[in-house]
């Protein structure tokens, strides 16, 4: 689909089954009508980190502005552009919306323009009708396990375990939890949970140890790094020096500097090329007060994290430009603290532990915002960031704590003929009755076409 704009043609690539009219569009899409001042209020209450956007952004009575290094207007959206662009944001990958942000700069858009845009919009966002007994047919929805580890040697790496010994435990035995492996449990089965209710479902990494390159680190690291690194030079993600001082790195350090952001980024990208109706993010805690974790806690929460909490140092690279814009003109954030709350409702059912405060955490204190959601805090991660579609990031409990680690360590439950912790199937019976209740919220269902 081409879209010409300012006498500049730009091709936005759509599958042609993807590729609608306007008219249709217009019918068939719902919109929730929104003003310049219902992007103020987003702004302030989900995006604004402590105030620190406030030489970032610029709102007018009929647009706001998106400031460059220089803090001259760098982009402007008006309020007769939000119904477009703000499906447009939601519907288009972020090499279009660069396209379209770098064309746009701070110019008006025509009546002309904003038909071009319509017609390279994508018909899959909505969310199909309930048909039969299945009450997720044809819903699509993207998991991730968090991390990748499936053994002690390579959590290691991560630092994602605990090793300690339970006080709960009469043998004083040492139990070692690596999150990796229990998060990729909790996936698998709520996989076949959701496939049950009709559900189109894709986890992120394909089995247990993989990451999302389908390969484990360790094999990534001995078969695949120097490909990769030139790679990136050639298409000038990296420089050349960076790509050598890559290469000098150990297995854990090229780690910490590199892999671990940029395998973040591969499963935004798989998650986003899915088209997801949501996102599950699945992630077991530990408590920070009691680092290194070589002992238990008494202590034991359950949070969520949805988009948001962006300072100014989150907004210097355009990319993240692109996202903030997209949580801006969107009901995303709205949407994402509904299936925040329903999980937190589901965690407090199931689990029956207590539910974070911002005061119990020092992340939570300095990088987050609270929502209106009990326990479901804004904060400006990668995923929450890049992933384009409603998300919950659960966080359902402590592994340190020292009744959780005993019952995270016994698989004394049989769930689809897989032998798993009773707990664990406890967590994804809670992310499986939160995804159930969101998609029958009457907010939800209002926008079923």
């Amino acid at each position: 689909m081409k879209v010409q704009i300012y006498n500049i043609t730009f091709t936005i690539n759509l599958p042609s089954m993807r590729i609608i009219f306007a008219v249709l569009l217009l019918v068939s899409v719902h919109f929730q009508a929104q003003t310049i001042d219902d992007c103020k209020q987003r702004f302030n209450k989900y995006l604004n980190l402590k105030g620190s956007l406030a030489k970032d952004v610029i709102f007018e009575k009929d647009a706001f502005h998106v400031l460059a290094a220089n803090k001259s207007k760098e982009f402007s959206i008006y309020e007769n552009e939000l119904k477009v662009l703000s499906v447009f944001f939601e519907n288009s990958n972020t090499e279009d919306q660069l396209k379209l942000y770098k064309l746009k700069g701070t110019k008006k858009l025509s009546k002309g323009q904003l038909d071009s845009i319509w017609l390279s919009l994508k018909d899959e966002i909505k969310i199909p009708k309930s048909s039969g007994n299945k009450s997720l047919q044809g819903v699509r929805i993207a998991l991730d396990p968090g991390h990748f580890a499936a053994n002690y040697s390579e959590s290691k790496i991560e630092g994602k375990f605990v090793k300690l010994v339970s006080d709960e435990a009469r043998s004083k035995d040492t139990i070692t939890l690596v999150e990796g492996q229990l998060t990729f449990m909790t996936a698998d089965l709520l996989k076949r949970m959701l496939e049950d209710q009709g559900a189109k479902v894709m986890i992120t990494r394909a089995k247990a140890g993989y990451t999302a390159f389908e390969i484990s680190y360790t094999d990534w690291f001995r078969f695949h790094r120097f490909r990769v690194l030139d790679s990136l030079v050639a298409i000038k993600e990296i420089t050349a020096a960076e790509c050598t001082n890559y290469k000098k790195l150990s297995k854990n350090q090229l780690f910490w500097q590199f892999f671990r952001d940029y395998e973040l980024v591969e499963r935004s990208r798989k998650i986003n090329n899915f088209y997801p109706h949501l996102s599950v993010i699945i992630h077991y805690n530990v408590d920070d007060k009691n680092a290194p974790w070589t002992k238990t806690t008494h202590r034991n929460t359950s949070m969520c994290f949805i988009p948001g909490g962006f300072n100014s140092t989150d907004l210097k690279k355009t990319v993240t430009k692109l996202h903030f814009v997209r949580l801006l003109v969107s009901d995303q954030i709205k949407k994402s603290e509904l299936i925040g709350k329903h999980t937190i409702h589901a965690f407090q059912k199931n689990l029956k532990i207590n539910t974070a405060k911002q005061i119990d955490t020092d992340y939570l204190m300095k990088n987050s915002l609270v929502s209106e959601g009990e326990g479901v805090f804004c904060r400006n991660l990668i995923l929450t960031r890049y992933i384009n579609s409603p998300l919950v990031y659960g966080e359902s409990l402590y592994q340190d704590n020292s009744i959780e680690c005993t019952l995270l360590n016994n698989c004394n439950y049989e769930s689809y003929n897989v032998a798993v912790p009773q707990r664990v199937y406890q967590v994804s019976k809670a992310y499986y009755e939160a995804v159930l209740n969101f998609f029958k919220d009457p907010l939800i269902k209002t926008s079923e076409l």
